[in-house]
């Protein structure tokens, strides 16, 4: 194993991505992933990996070779009453599938190669984001929420640049599979911005369109 592969824990995911630097919530109740929670809290990384099933609904190991997912560590751990888990990851880098395999405690488990991603963990550091001013994101994202009638804190919002809402917009609006496996693929954060916008334009175009015809 050289110093750009790892073994985690996977889980799989329909519609969810992570992404380095951000924060991911999960409510774990499924007995094989309580598993995958008590089997990572015994390490000392604490790595989880997120991955979307893009092949089929149903869980193939195979479909999961070459895909691209993000993991991340465990920073806060709940148990509940009813003996589920209140977890959050915080997102560190993406990584691609080299192999996988169903491990006796129920869950996946991969091997994976981050070599492709090896400068995700200084992402949140970057100084060199080309839209810092660009106001179309904020502007295009008010006419987005509008057309899908999503409650939003503007004053949150307005308070947050351009750099910090990216990523949690990338994961928390309510794109197709494919859009959100787009974005966490994007190679730089400026070309994720431009996905993202481009995205949310389209979405807002095709509405618009919609209303003309019918009117």
């Amino acid at each position: 194993m050289n110093s750009y592969t790892l073994d985690i824990p996977i889980f799989p995911l329909d519609n969810v991505i992570m992404l380095p630097g951000s924060f991911l919530p999960l409510n774990i109740f499924e007995k094989r992933y309580l598993n995958m929670v008590d089997d990572s809290l015994k390490t000392s990384s604490r790595l989880i990996g997120i991955i979307q099933p893009l092949m089929n609904k149903k869980e193939n190991i195979e479909s999961f070779k070459n895909a691209i997912g993000c993991y991340g560590r465990i920073i806060k751990f709940e148990e509940t009453e009813n003996k589920t888990y209140l977890i959050s990851l915080k997102g560190l880098s993406r990584f691609k599938v080299i192999n996988s395999q169903l491990i006796k405690r129920g869950y996946l488990s991969s091997k994976v190669s981050v070599e492709t991603y090896k400068n995700d963990l200084n992402e949140s550091k970057t100084n060199d984001f080309k839209f810092t001013n660009d106001n179309r994101l904020k502007t295009t994202l008010k006419s987005y929420l509008k057309f899908k009638k999503l409650d939003s804190n503007w004053n949150y919002i307005n308070s947050c640049s351009n750099l910090d809402l990216i990523n949690q917009l990338s994961m928390i609006c309510p794109f197709s599979i494919h859009e959100k496996q787009m974005l966490l693929e994007s190679k730089s954060i400026d070309d994720r911005y431009i996905l993202l916008l481009s995205i949310l334009e389209n979405t807002v175009k095709l509405n618009e369109e919609e209303n003309q015809i019918r009117h």
